[in-house]
C-alpha cells in the first residue's frame, strides 16, 4: 500500500512585491514519514519554498497541498497543526518569559485542556533532553539550547511534518549528533533546508536540488550527494566526510608514506559505524573485503590492501556480523499553528 503524499507541489510560482520572481514552476511531492534534504545555493529560493508550506507567504501562482487540503489564507490554522518549521535563529521563535511558557505557546493556541498542555510540555522538554529546565529563562539559555527549545516548541503542538531550517548552524558536536540521532530515528516526515550536506547524508534517503527558483535534482541522496559534478556545477560542494574520503585515498595511492601509515588509513577508510538496539548504541566494524565496489579515485596502487586492527575479520561477502542476540548483513557499496513564525529571507 503506497504511503500518503505529505507535500504536494504544484506548478508553483512565487514574486515578491517589487516583482522579484523567486520560484519558477517548482514540482515536488514528498511522501508521508520520508526524509528529504533539501539542497542548492544562496538565493536559489530555499526560504520561500520552506515558507510557503505553512503559509507564511503564499504562492503567486499554482498550487501548495498539505495532506492534500491546499494552502489558503483561509486555513492557516490547519496548515499550521500540520507543518511546524523551525528556524535557524531560535531566537525567532522565543519570546516568552520561560521555557515552560515558550513550550506552551503552541498547545495553549489550540485550546488544549490544562493538564494535556502540561503532558506536551514535558513530553517535549523531555525529547530534547531539557527536563528541569520549566522555569529557566529562554534567553538565558546557550545557543545549542535555545535551538532544541525550538524545536520543543514545534514538537509540543505535535505536527506531521518537521520542517529545518539550516538545523546544525552553530550547534556543537555533542548536540549535532544527538540531532541527527533524533532525526533519524523520528517517525515525522522530515524535510531538512540545508548547506550541511554531511547531516543531509546522515538522516535524508532523498534529496531535491533547488537552482534558480524550480529543481533540478531529485533522487536518493547517496546519488546526488555524492556527484561531485552535480554539486559543483550548483555552486556545491561534496560532503566534508566524502571529501575526507577522498583525500585520505589520494595519500594513499600516491605511494608517499610508510607501510604502517598505509595500514593505518586503510582500515580508517573501511571502518563503518552501526547503531544497534533500542538504545541506539554504537561500535565501529573495520572489514577486510575484496574490492568489487569501485572508489571515488580511479588509480589505486598494488599495494594497496585493507587491515583490521584489533578485530575480528570476516572475507565473506556480503559481510554477515553477530553481536549478542542480533546480527545484520552489509552490502558495500561505496558509490553510493506554532505561531512563531518570521518572513522568509
Amino acid at each position: 500500500m503506497s504511503k500518503e503524499i505529505a507535500i504536494e507541489v504544484k506548478d508553483v510560482f512565487f514574486n515578491y512585491p517589487d516583482g522579484h520572481e523567486v520560484l519558477k514552476g517548482a514540482n515536488c511531492t514528498i511522501k508521508a514519514g520520508e526524509k528529504v534534504a533539501l539542497i542548492g545555493p544562496n538565493g536559489a529560493g530555499k526560504s520561500t519554498f520552506m515558507s510557503l508550506l505553512n503559509g507564511v507567504s503564499l504562492a503567486t501562482k499554482g498550487q501548495v497541498r498539505i495532506g492534500g487540503q491546499e494552502v489558503t489564507k483561509n486555513n492557516l490554522k490547519d496548515i499550521r497543526r500540520k507543518v511546524g518549521i523551525v528556524f535557524q535563529d531560535p531566537d525567532d521563535q522565543l519570546f516568552c518569559p520561560t521555557v515552560f511558557d515558550d513550550v506552551a505557546f503552541g498547545p495553549l493556541n489550540l485550546g488544549l485542556p490544562k493538564h494535556e498542555i502540561e503532558e506536551r510540555v514535558s513530553e517535549a522538554l523531555d525529547t530534547v533532553g531539557l527536563n528541569g529546565f520549566e522555569e529557566r529563562s529562554s534567553f538565558h539559555l546557550s545557543f545549542g539550547e535555545r535551538k532544541r527549545l525550538a524545536l520543543a516548541t514545534v514538537l509540543s503542538y505535535q505536527p506531521d511534518i518537521l520542517v529545518f531550517d539550516e538545523p546544525s548552524t552553530n550547534m556543537d558536536p555533542l548536540n549535532r549528533r544527538k540531532l541527527i540521532h533524533w532525526l533519524a530515528e523520528s517517525d515525522k516526515t522530515v524535510l531538512l533546508c540545508t548547506h550541511d550536506l554531511d547531516i543531509a547524508l546522515d538522516v535524508c534517503d532523498r534529496c531535491l536540488m533547488l537552482t534558480d527558483g524550480h529543481f533540478v535534482a531529485d533522487g536518493p541522496a547517496s546519488d546526488i550527494l555524492y556527484n561531485r559534478g552535480l554539486l559543483e556545477e550548483n555552486h556545491l560542494e561534496l560532503p566534508l566526510a566524502l571529501m575526507t574520503h577522498e583525500l585520505l585515498h589520494e595519500k594513499l595511492s600516491s605511494g608517499q608514506m610508510d607501510a604502517e601509515h598505509k595500514r593505518i588509513i586503510a582500515s580508517f577508510l573501511h571502518a563503518h559505524r552501526h547503531s544497534h538496539g533500542p538504545d541506539g548504541h554504537e561500535h565501529v566494524h573495520i572489514h577486510f573485503h575484496p574490492h568489487e565496489h569501485q572508489h571515488m579515485h580511479h588509480d589505486v596502487p598494488n599495494d594497496h590492501v585493507h587491515e583490521s586492527l584489533k578485530v575480528t575479520i570476516d572475507e565473506e561477502e556480503p559481510h554477515h556480523h553477530h553481536h549478542g542476540d542480533h546480527d545484520h548483513d552489509h552490502d558495500h557499496d561505496h558509490d553510493h499553528d506554532h505561531s512563531h513564525d518570521k518572513k522568509p529571507d
